[in-house]
């Protein structure tokens, strides 16, 4: 999907829909926009601005050695020793199934996630009370036998991190594309959503029909979801969103002189970003992002 750009000896093609953006192309028409103004950015540059807004988030993820959006992952771990706690490598922010490595399905009145008053979690710590322990599998292995799926990524409130957007007003196969719902009042192009557990990346909106770029996104698996289910919302946080409009902003003006400041012009093609010249705050709310360890 999207436009295709010629240079002098350069053809791309220019996504239309952003993939696992930290903003939406709506939200940087508006950044761009004076205040008390309407929207006045040309639609032509869609392509541009959506490119940008790629970049960016994909600059942001590289300069802070972490993801800002959900991907549903399996991760296998060796048996912790005597330890009732299982060190993570990643930023875990749900279970949806961990399996000890005598293939026992654990559930959440077996285990606690850590920290508790925060998101992410890096540890799964087995409850004194459970009657379980860190198992090995059949054969006797304790290398890479407990598995925990789950959604993966960096949100610090993740209890807020998924908005009720409406619900599907008819059943939804495995293929469909369009979601009918009962209200489109909070949807728009570039959102990330999720019908119980399948993820997926809005398209368009039109009057009650939301349509995905397509099914099955972000590791997650195409499902049947019945008349009524929840579909919901991912936000980004609101530090991610404002670093990424920042930087978007500054280097979609670079490309017609404005806020030059000595740093590499975005092309034409709008996907060179430069991070010595992100915008000051920008570069301060990343620093408070970067993984430490």
């Amino acid at each position: 999907m999207g436009s295709t750009f010629s240079g002098s000896a350069v053809t791309e093609t220019i996504p239309s829909v952003g993939d696992n953006i930290y903003a939406t192309l709506a939200e940087l028409k508006e950044q761009l926009t004076a205040p008390g103004q309407t929207i006045s950015v040309d639609s032509a540059d869609d392509g541009i601005l959506q490119a940008i807004l790629n970049a960016v988030s994909r600059v942001m993820d590289e300069q802070t050695s972490r993801r800002f959006y959900p991907k549903i992952e399996t991760r296998y771990y060796d048996v912790p020793g005597n330890s009732r706690d299982l060190p993570l490598d990643g930023d875990l922010l749900e279970i949806i199934t961990l399996t000890n490595g005598d293939t026992v399905v654990l559930t959440t009145a077996d285990y606690y996630l850590h920290p508790k008053n925060s998101t992410p979690y890096f540890v799964v710590r087995l409850k004194q009370s459970s009657s379980y322990y860190w198992a090995q599998d059949g054969d006797g292995n304790t290398e890479d036998v407990i598995s925990v799926k789950g959604i993966w990524g960096y949100h610090d409130d993740y209890a807020n991190a998924w908005l009720t957007g409406s619900t599907l007003a008819e059943e939804l196969d495995i293929s469909e594309l369009p979601l009918t719902i009962a209200s489109e009042t909070l949807f728009a192009a570039d959102q990330i959503i999720r019908v119980e557990n399948e993820l997926t990346i809005v398209a368009s909106v039109n009057s009650a029909d939301v349509t995905v770029v397509k099914r099955a996104e972000n590791g997650s698996t195409a499902a049947t979801h019945a008349t009524g289910t929840t579909v919901k919302i991912w936000q980004p946080m609101s530090s991610v969103k404002r670093a990424a409009l920042l930087i978007a902003e500054s280097e979609y003006k670079k490309r017609y002189g404005e806020n030059e400041s000595g740093v590499a012009r975005v092309t034409a093609m709008g996907v060179v970003i430069t991070p010595a010249g992100f915008p000051r705050l920008a570069k301060e709310i990343i620093n408070t992002l970067i993984r430490r360890s």
